[in-house]
């Protein structure tokens, strides 16, 4: 393909349609599917060889974007590999272009973490020129961010890396990844004082907020808990910005489920991230414990809320908080909760004990789905539908894939005539003796079959 040709045919009508608008261009290239271009392109083998091919289409679109609009102004990420590729000096960039430095996507200011290729290059602006942040208060990383709930990090951490950007020179462009804006409104309002500003009191800020959105009666407990929400957060890893969002609880108990039943003798690869066990138990084993402390964090947590909630509950003026910082705290218990017994579900079926691995897993979908109910719940007015179309984290896939794992070992275990768990559990003790060649009841259903477990094993 001729790169610069088919840069142009295919720009044109974008630079005529805005070239009168107030625009900021954002020149870059990276590849398909929001991954390098040399995955796809083997030739590009080298450092030196993928910084020169972006060095050049970057000089292009510039030449392109001036020749429409002479005083355009122009800006570029410097994300991930492109990072890299800047500071080992293999990219060359215009010079009055704003280059665009990035955070990690937990806040802070160091390269992003790719699968498990995590070098953790500073990416603090610096040299001359201009200079703006690409800042994330959410993220999607399939892993261990942020996207239905809140930032997990908290404000002293945020506020510090963002005096070492504007102490660094870069104040030329923010621009603030917020997702779907609702669950993020704390931290928008923060780093828009940081913005304007460049500097913030995070006690008077808290309170200010806090009176902006939330009545009398209930500031006070609003505060406690906003105080507290960083503090329930589990880490799972050793760097001060490594504490898990909800995408920890669903994408790593996906992978674990996943990888059980494709290849149980072989550990997930997506883990090496975070754990350096080299088996499936191993992994299990360090994500139960990881997840065992957050649901006692959140059970806490999730009991200072409704504490909070009581003076508002009173008055009539809850709502915003039930939508907002006590819908979290349910989130994260219930999704802790299903991931803890969905790591038992995994170990019983490891050890071959079918029928306790197919409760587990039971006990695992019911408290997803309970995440999922709490936030469907809390859909009304304008925001009727507003979690619909969960599909970053996808609490309610959790729930799908550990269903798909009840069938998977009860196959194992009871198939393929499915009649000996029926029999063990739905029978009375005289009847179970009884052995005859036909069949007098139709096959339970799996939720049927976990209800009869349930009878017995539940607490």
């Amino acid at each position: 393909m001729n790169i610069p040709g088919f840069l142009k045919n295919c720009g044109g009508r974008g630079f005529l349609a805005q070239k009168d608008k107030k625009v900021i261009w954002n020149l870059g290239f990276r590849g398909q599917g929001d991954r390098p271009f040399w995955l796809d392109d083997p030739k590009y083998d080298t450092q030196e060889s993928r910084g020169a091919l972006m060095s050049r289409l970057i000089r292009k679109q510039y030449d392109m974007v001036k020749e429409a609009v002479p005083d355009a102004v122009c800006c570029t990420n410097l994300y991930g590999e492109t990072m890299e590729l800047y500071q080992e000096h293999y990219l060359k960039l215009p010079e009055d272009v704003i280059k665009i430095w990035a955070d990690n996507g937990y806040g802070k200011m160091v390269t992003r973490r790719q699968g498990n290729h995590n070098p953790r290059i500073p990416s603090l602006p610096e040299g001359e020129g201009r200079h703006g942040i690409y800042y994330h208060v959410s993220f999607y990383d399939l892993q261990a961010a942020n996207h239905m709930t809140m930032l997990q990090n908290p404000p002293e951490f945020v506020k510090g890396e963002l005096q070492q950007v504007l102490s660094n020179g870069g104040t030329d462009y923010w621009i603030i990844n917020c997702s779907n804006v609702k669950p993020h409104v704390y931290y928008l309002d923060f780093i828009a004082k940081m913005w304007k500003s460049k500097d913030i009191d995070i006690e008077k800020h808290m309170k200010d907020y806090i009176r902006q959105y939330y009545p009398p009666e209930g500031q006070d407990g609003v505060l406690r808990c906003l105080k507290a929400y960083w503090e329930a957060a589990p880490a799972y890893g050793e760097h001060e910005d490594e504490h898990a969002g909800e995408q920890f609880s669903n994408h790593m108990t996906r992978a674990l489920i996943s990888q059980y039943m494709k290849e149980e003798n072989s550990p997930s690869e997506y883990l090496f991230y975070a754990c350096d066990a080299r088996t499936l138990e191993g992994q299990v084993q360090w994500y139960q414990t990881v997840c065992e402390k957050a649901c006692i964090s959140y059970r806490d947590y999730a009991a200072l809320c409704q504490e909070a909630a009581v003076p508002m509950v009173k008055n009539g003026t809850g709502a915003l908080f039930y939508d907002s910082v006590f819908l979290q705290a349910k989130m994260h218990y219930y999704c802790y909760l299903g991931a803890a017994e969905s790591c038992r579900a995994v170990l019983y079926g490891l050890n071959k004990e079918y029928a306790k691995s197919f409760y587990h897993a039971g006990k695992g979908k019911k408290y997803y789905e309970a995440a999922d109910a709490a936030m469907r719940e809390r859909e009304h007015g304008k925001w009727k539908g507003f979690y619909a179309n969960d599909c970053f984290t996808d609490i309610k896939q959790t729930a799908w894939l550990l269903g798909i794992m009840m069938g998977y070992v009860r196959n194992i275990g009871d198939g393929p005539h499915f009649y000996q768990w029926q029999r063990e559990f739905l029978y009375s003790r005289e009847d179970k003796r009884v052995m005859l060649l036909l069949n007098m009841e139709n096959h339970l259903q799996n939720e049927e079959m976990f209800a009869l477990m349930e009878e017995r094993w539940g607490e």
